[in-house]
């Protein structure tokens, strides 16, 4: 996997959970990713939230999350 940096705030070397999340919430489409923080504002919830979808995610057995 390529390593990709937030678009808003720069943060280097997203991690496979944060480039996952992108693409689930998103779309994969999308080219200009978010590190966790950022994306939670852009969708104004909780970053404690994106947490508990990224283990949901998991535990469903979705391969986009390490």
């Amino acid at each position: 996997m390529r390593k990709a940096n937030c678009y808003i705030c720069g943060k280097k070397d997203l991690t496979r959970d944060e480039v996952g999340l992108n693409i689930k919430l998103i779309g994969r489409e999308q080219r200009n990713l978010l590190c966790m923080r950022c994306l939670a504002e852009h969708l104004e919830i909780a970053v404690e939230d994106l947490e508990e979808r990224i283990q949901e995610f998991k535990d469903a057995g979705c391969e986009l999350f390490g």
